[in-house]
């Protein structure tokens, strides 16, 4: 039934495909161009059917248009810099790598991953040793979710000056070598590149993915590092890819020809806390500069608003590690009216991050005005080591309440059970006798929490006008350590009376030392005192009311944990994916992620262990499935892993490394036709994948 399914599929895909081919070439020459040069590697399957079936040419162009403006990271701006970028690559791949063979070099191997993922970081070249073919290595860090976050890629030269594509598992390293060793099998031929050109390019023939479990002494390869070229090859029909594009797409059609406004009419707060566990969250809050920039509506005679938020957590350098987006419609009473009637509107909420930089990017939308408002922020996320202590930016707030019990883990600006609303500016202003009042938040590490050797911090608060003699005061307090949590944390603050000061700029520092270490920490606050116009301590504050779902679903922690790769932290990361699972055993990305982080330690036990309190679904990525076959044949069930993956193509679409593990082990155990036949299928597939090089 299986086989029937299989050929019915591909009798039926052989059709479509030369109906696209067929259509592809009556398009005019500028289209055709387009669809088959320009955008070859990152037009979606869906998105070319669509273009092929536009009758005409004005409808083409308003085509090519949305789909470079949902690639926009900066929609509505003059200039796309994913277009500009695209054609630059496209542009050097034609002139880099054409050869006599091969005179568009966009089309060879090398054009398309250049193409695709841009220039490498680093790059290894070996072309002059003999015993080997010439090689090139090229090492890539990735911000594509459905690429490792390290890996290479290796083309090796088959003829002079032309290097292709090299595959670990369906090439294998005799590809890689000349003379009498490639005909006596991997073994011999990785050994020979060892001994030529090193431990970590035999390696990497083996595996493109740094730390997977190969060895030169039995030079076998996992197929994860063929799944990795695959979705290379296919990344523009990826579902992450798909799915990054429908959420474009759909914030573009929610909020129809909507108006991005500048930056200066969003204010941002925001301060890194540990909560109850000693877990960091970046607590922020947005703030309209005026209140006509928000509206409410009318339907069925009642009143209602609705808004969106988006944050994007990036690196430094603008890779996406994860984003938050948060959609909020709700009805309002004439009473709920009249209360925040005239007050600007302002939105809280938290991110869990891990020690670091980052840059964070805002956008509130109001969706009845079809105007959005961006920010940017740039964070640094502080961290205590060992022996050191860290005192967070001072928070001037408006406000401070004892916070519910059953919620104060989950509310923004909550702190030591305490709930804080912030002042919310571009700068404090305050009018003499209106107190100035902020909070801060004090870390040690852990341990120093229990000590029990009495301590405490020298707490002095100095502020002045900078430059003005004369205006210095400073207030002296003591912090006692006893205080801290079990975590290491004391959250603290303080009022200071304005009464007596003159108008004009202040500056308040904060300097924390401790006595013992004589190390000191400092924390600075800047504010105004003026005779009018003070900062508003009134909003309309609306909150994302998901939070708690966002931790009992483990994805705040899986979010931390990306936070941590980010970082290069593998390992802290594995412990929050086990969080995330211990608050949720549903969360399979979480389980996903483990069984990856085990497979590539060599504990092939703990892989098989997690992977038994699941199942395999439609949903789960192939990569996982294979990690868990391979695990589940290194400890010695090959049955197993046969039967694993006989229901996961039972339950997805054909695949080729699906296919090709298959066969390596139904060879293991003995089942030699069975191993051939999927091994013909296997290779079959990988050689069909869409829109490979024309070579």
């Amino acid at each position: 039934m299986r086989r029937q399914a299989f050929l019915l599929t591909f009798a039926l895909l052989v059709p479509m495909l030369g109906w696209a081919k067929d259509a592809a070439k009556l398009l005019p020459p500028h289209y055709r161009d387009w669809l088959t040069k320009d955008v070859a590697y990152i037009i979606s399957k869906d998105e070319k059917d669509s273009f092929l079936q536009m009758a005409t040419d004005a409808d083409r162009d308003k085509f090519i248009e949305r789909f470079w403006e949902v690639r926009n990271p900066t929609p509505g701006a003059p200039t796309n810099p994913y277009k500009v970028e695209h054609y630059k690559r496209l542009e050097e791949a034609s002139a880099r790598f054409s050869t006599s063979r091969a005179q568009d070099g966009w089309r060879t191997d090398m054009g398309r991953v250049y193409i695709t993922l841009g220039p490498p970081e680093q790059k290894a070249r070996y072309v002059t040793q003999s015993g080997v073919r010439g090689m090139e290595i090229w090492f890539y860090s990735n911000s594509h979710p459905a690429l490792p976050p390290f890996f290479s890629v290796i083309f090796y030269e088959k003829d002079f000056g032309d290097f292709r594509l090299y595959s670990p598992y369906m090439d294998g390293p005799q590809k890689l070598v000349t003379g009498i060793q490639a005909e006596q099998g991997r073994v011999q031929s990785v050994q020979q590149i060892d001994r030529i050109l090193g431990r970590e390019v035999a390696l990497t023939t083996l595996s493109l993915i740094p730390g997977e479990p190969v060895n030169v002494n039995d030079a076998e390869s996992s197929l994860s590092s063929d799944l990795l070229l695959a979705t290379i090859k296919n990344l523009a029909n990826h579902p992450f890819t798909l799915d990054q594009l429908r959420l474009r797409r759909g914030l573009n059609e929610s909020v129809t020809h909507r108006v991005m406004l500048s930056n200066d009419l969003l204010s941002v707060v925001s301060v890194p806390l540990r909560d109850r566990q000693g877990k960091v969250r970046l607590h922020y809050a947005l703030r309209l500069t005026q209140p006509e920039d928000f509206a409410v509506a009318q339907a069925d005679q009642r009143l209602y608003y609705s808004l969106e938020v988006l944050v994007r957590v990036l690196t430094p350098g603008g890779k996406e590690i994860f984003n938050r987006e948060r959609k909020i419609s709700k009805y309002l009473t004439k009473t709920d009216l009249d209360l925040v009637k005239g007050k600007p509107v302002a939105y809280e909420g938290w991110l869990p991050l891990a020690p670091g930089k980052y840059k964070i990017e805002f956008v509130f939308t109001n969706v009845l005005t079809k105007t959005a408002f961006p920010a940017e922020r740039e964070i640094t996320v502080p961290e205590a080591s060992s022996q050191d202590f860290v005192i967070t930016d001072p928070v001037p707030f408006s406000q401070a309440a004892t916070a519910d019990p059953a919620q104060a883990d989950d509310l923004p600006f909550t702190a030591g059970g305490v709930r804080f609303m912030p002042y919310v500016g571009p700068q404090l202003a305050l009018v003499p006798g209106q107190d100035l009042t902020f909070f801060y938040q004090v870390w040690q590490p852990p341990a120093s929490g229990h000590d029990s050797a009495p301590g405490k911090f020298l707490v002095d608060y100095a502020y002045g006008r900078p430059n003005v003699a004369g205006t210095a005061q400073t207030i002296h307090e003591e912090l006692p350590k006893s205080q801290f949590d079990t975590f290491g944390s004391e959250v603290s603050g303080k009022k200071i009376a304005t009464t007596d000061l003159p108008q004009g700029n202040y500056r308040l520092t904060i300097t924390l030392a401790d006595p013992q270490s004589q190390q000191k920490r400092f924390s600075v606050l800047r504010f105004n005192i003026v005779s009018e116009n003070p900062s508003s301590s009134d909003s309309w504050w609306i909150n994302d009311d998901a939070l708690a779902e966002y931790v009992t679903s483990g994805q705040a922690d899986f979010d931390r944990a990306l936070t941590y790769i980010a970082g290069g932290q593998d390992q802290v990361a594995a412990g929050f994916f086990q969080d995330a699972l211990r608050e949720n055993p549903h969360n399979e990305r979480a389980r996903a992620r483990l069984i990856d982080y085990y497979f590539r330690q060599r504990e092939f036990a703990k892989v098989v262990e997690l992977f038994s309190q699941t199942a395999v679904t439609a949903q789960t990525e192939e990569g996982t499935v294979l990690n868990v076959a391979d695990s589940l044949d290194k400890t010695g069930h090959p049955r197993n892993a046969v039967a694993l993956l006989e229901s996961t193509l039972n339950l997805k679409p054909p695949s080729g490394p699906l296919y090709l593990a298959l066969a390596s082990y139904y060879q293991h155990l003995g089942d030699n036709t069975k191993a051939e036949t999927f091994q013909q299928k296997g290779r079959s597939l990988m050689a069909e994948t869409p829109g490979s090089s024309n070579q």
